[in-house]
C-alpha cells in the first residue's frame, strides 16, 4: 500500500515540475511512478508530453501508444499521437490514425488541419488543400490550418500565396512559432534581402534565443556582402549554443575569406571534431590548408571530401589547385572539366583550366577557355591578363595590345598590366626572334625580358562567397 501511495505522491510531483519547466526532473519523478504502477494510461499520456518537451519524439509516440492501449484514449491523446508521428516522418502512419479520429470524431477539427501537414510533407499537394477546406467547414480561422497550407503552397513556388496565408496565421496568433521565419525565408528565395532581414529581425524580437533565425540571419548577411554583421550574428549564436556546428563552419569562412587562415583553421577543425559528417567541412578545411601553403595536408581532406561527396564544386576545384601546385597538371584538368560539366559558367574554372592548357602546351586551347572566362567577366584582371600572355605568346600581337588597353582602361593600377604594356615592343621582338629561331631549326635558347608566369585562381569558400584569388604554383613568379 505504500508504495502505491508513493507511486501517486511522485506523479503528483512530477506535474508540479512540468508546471514548472523542470522536464527532466519531472520525467525522473513520473518514470518512478510508473515502474510502481504501469497501469494508469494518464501517467503515460503525461509522460508523452515531457518527452514532447524534451523533443523525444519517438519514445513520446511510445508513451501515447502505452495510454491509448490502456484506455481507449481522448481525441486530445490520439491526435498528440498522429502528430508525433508526423514529426518523425512517419507519414502514411499519421494519416491512416487522423483518418480513423475523423470517422469517430467528425467534427474535430484537428483530425482534418494535421492531414495538410502529412499530406504535404508526402508530396500530396491536391489531398492537403481538400483537407485545408474540410477543416474550414468546422473551425474557419485556424492558425495551424492556414500554417500548414502556406507550407504546401511555398513547396510548389507559389510563394505569394504562402505568405497571405502565413500573415493570417499572425493575425490569428502573433506568437506563433515560426511563421516569421517562414516568411523571411521566402522573401530570402525571392531576392527581397531588406524586406527578409526585417521579418528576420522580428522573428528575433518575438523569440531572441531562436538558433535557427540567428544562422538563417547569418547567411544573409554573408548572401548580401555585410560580412561583419554576418559574424556577429554568427557569434551570438555560439554564446547562446557553444557547440553549433554552422557558426563555427560559417566563422570559419569568414575568417577564411578576410585571410586569418589560422583562426580559419582552427575553427573548422573544431568543426570536424564536434561533426565529421557535416557537408562540405573536409572541402573547406582542405582548401584552407591549401591557402596555407600544406598541399598534402590538403589533398589528404580533399579526397576524403570527395569520396563522400564526388559532385562537390568546392572540394573539385580546391582538388584542382592542389594538383596544379603540386605540378600534377593533368589530374587537375581533370577536375576541373568536372567542375566547368556541373557549373559550365564558373569562371575561376575556366581560368584554371586554361591555365592547365597553357602548362600542357597548348596554347590555342588555353586561349578558348579565357575567351569564354571573360565573356561571363568582362571585367577580371587575372583571366585578362593571363589571356594577353598567351596572345603574345602566339604572335597575335594587335588582340593582344587590345586586350591590355581595355583591361588598364578597367584597372589602370594593375602591375601585370603595366608590366606587359611597357615592355610590349620588347616582348614582341622576342616572340619574333623565338618563332624566326625554330623556323630556322636552330637551337639557341633566347628569352625576352621575364614576365610572370601563367597561374590559377582559386574560389575555397561557397561559389559567391568570396572573390577570385591568385594561388601560386611552385614554379610560378609571384606578383
Amino acid at each position: 500500500m505504500n508504495e502505491w501511495i508513493d507511486a501517486e505522491t511522485r506523479a503528483e510531483r512530477a506535474v508540479e515540475l512540468s508546471e514548472s519547466q523542470r522536464w527532466d526532473d519531472a520525467l525522473a519523478e513520473l518514470e518512478a511512478a510508473l515502474a510502481i504502477n504501469p497501469h494508469e494510461a494518464d501517467w503515460h499520456a503525461q509522460r508523452g508530453r515531457i518527452l514532447d518537451e524534451l523533443g523525444r519524439y519517438e519514445e513520446a509516440i511510445a508513451a501515447y501508444q502505452a495510454a491509448c492501449g490502456r484506455d481507449a484514449g481522448s481525441a486530445e491523446l490520439v491526435a498528440r499521437l498522429g502528430i508525433d508521428l508526423i514529426r518523425v516522418g512517419r507519414y502514411p502512419e499519421a494519416v491512416e490514425l487522423f483518418e480513423s479520429l475523423a470517422h469517430e470524431h467528425p467534427d474535430y477539427e484537428p483530425a482534418y488541419c494535421h492531414r495538410i501537414a502529412a499530406y504535404t510533407r508526402m508530396g500530396e499537394h491536391d489531398l492537403a488543400e481538400q483537407m485545408f477546406y474540410l477543416a474550414q467547414q468546422i473551425v474557419e480561422d485556424c492558425p495551424n490550418c492556414f500554417y500548414h497550407l502556406a507550407e504546401s503552397l511555398a513547396c510548389r513556388g507559389r510563394f505569394s500565396q504562402a505568405l497571405y496565408c502565413w500573415q493570417r496565421v499572425l493575425e490569428m496568433a502573433p506568437d506563433y512559432p515560426q511563421a516569421r521565419q517562414r516568411i523571411a525565408q521566402v522573401l530570402r528565395l525571392q531576392g527581397e534581402h531588406e524586406n527578409a532581414r526585417e521579418a528576420y529581425l522580428a522573428a528575433l524580437r518575438s523569440d531572441p534565443g531562436n538558433t535557427e533565425v540567428l544562422a538563417d540571419l547569418g547567411e544573409l548577411m554573408i548572401e548580401t556582402g555585410d560580412f561583419p554583421a554576418a559574424a556577429a550574428r554568427f557569434s551570438q549564436l555560439l554564446e547562446l549554443a557553444p557547440d553549433d556546428v554552422r557558426a563555427q563552419v560559417m566563422l570559419g569562412l569568414i575568417d577564411l575569406r578576410n585571410e586569418a587562415l589560422e583562426a580559419a583553421h582552427d575553427r573548422l577543425e573544431a568543426a570536424l571534431a564536434s561533426d565529421p559528417d557535416y557537408p562540405g567541412l573536409r572541402a573547406y578545411l582542405g582548401a584552407v590548408q591549401l591557402r596555407q601553403g600544406d598541399y598534402y595536408g590538403a589533398l589528404r581532406h580533399l579526397t576524403q571530401a570527395l569520396a563522400r561527396q564526388p559532385d562537390d564544386v568546392v572540394g573539385l576545384l580546391a582538388m584542382g589547385n592542389c594538383l596544379l601546385s603540386l605540378q600534377r597538371t593533368r589530374e587537375a584538368e581533370s577536375h576541373y572539366r568536372r567542375v566547368l560539366a556541373l557549373q559550365p559558367n564558373m569562371v575561376s574554372a575556366l581560368h584554371n583550366l586554361a591555365v592547365c592548357r597553357f602548362r600542357l602546351g597548348d596554347l590555342a586551347d588555353g586561349v578558348g577557355y579565357c575567351q569564354r572566362a571573360l565573356h561571363l567577366d568582362p571585367d577580371n584582371v587575372l583571366v585578362r591578363h593571363k589571356l594577353a600572355l598567351a596572345y603574345i605568346e602566339l604572335g597575335r600581337f594587335r588582340e593582344a595590345q587590345a586586350v591590355i588597353d581595355v583591361g588598364l582602361e578597367q584597372h589602370p593600377d594593375h602591375a601585370g598590366l603595366k608590366g606587359l604594356a611597357r615592355h610590349f615592343r620588347w616582348l614582341q621582338l622576342g616572340s619574333l626572334v623565338k618563332r624566326f629561331l625554330r623556323w630556322s631549326g636552330r637551337r639557341m635558347a633566347v628569352r625576352a625580358i621575364p614576365v610572370e608566369d601563367l597561374r590559377p585562381v582559386s574560389e575555397t569558400a561557397r561559389p559567391n562567397f568570396a572573390p577570385l584569388r591568385a594561388c601560386s604554383s611552385p614554379h610560378s613568379a609571384h606578383a
